[in-house]
């Protein structure tokens, strides 16, 4: 386990100039991203592609954040990131979950993107499935956890990308 949890406040320094660029990535529904991917994962909403390959030089900068913001040590780390959309029509959809059960990647990091919205936000739970943990969606705030602690979003809205819960979620595992 890397992390238990951190949070940090304003993770972008440039936010109103990034998200024009992320709201250009393209989303996929999640039978549509498994037909593409050839995977079978299940999740809520909408994502894009790996942002390595959707936005290299976005995925890049934020990688080059995660160490300059000390959330990650220099060094070797598989990095994974994409961009997450969960609208109203998701809350039913959504469930309690841990990250780390494939064993790719030790810890998550999630960077609300939209507009603050204090209904929603990210729980985390012990393994009894009992609330440890509430933490809500400020815009820009950057939260970081374990992958072996079970969590869920929560509170989902909007119908469009510019009025929806806007994520973006980076997988994190350092190489030995």
């Amino acid at each position: 386990m890397l992390f238990s949890l951190s949070q940090q406040e304003h993770f972008f320094s440039d936010i109103d100039l990034i998200l024009p660029e992320i709201k250009k990535i393209k989303l996929y529904n999640q039978e549509e991203h498994n037909l593409i991917t050839k995977q079978n994962s299940t999740w809520p909403g909408y994502r894009s592609m790996p942002l390595l390959n959707t936005n290299p030089i976005l995925w890049q900068y934020v990688s080059q954040l995660l160490f300059y913001k000390k959330i990650i040590a220099k060094g070797g780390w598989k990095i994974f990131s994409c961009i997450h959309l969960r609208l109203k029509k998701n809350k039913i959809e959504d469930w309690i979950h841990k990250d780390e059960a494939d064993g790719q990647y030790d810890s998550t990091c999630l960077i609300y993107l939209s507009d603050t919205n204090l209904e929603s936000g990210t729980r985390l739970y012990d393994d009894n499935k009992n609330l440890i943990n509430d933490i809500k969606f400020v815009k820009n705030r950057a939260i970081i956890f374990s992958g072996n602690y079970n969590h869920m979003g929560y509170g989902h809205y909007g119908d469009s990308i510019d009025n929806g819960r806007l994520t973006l979620n980076i997988f994190l595992k350092k190489i030995k």
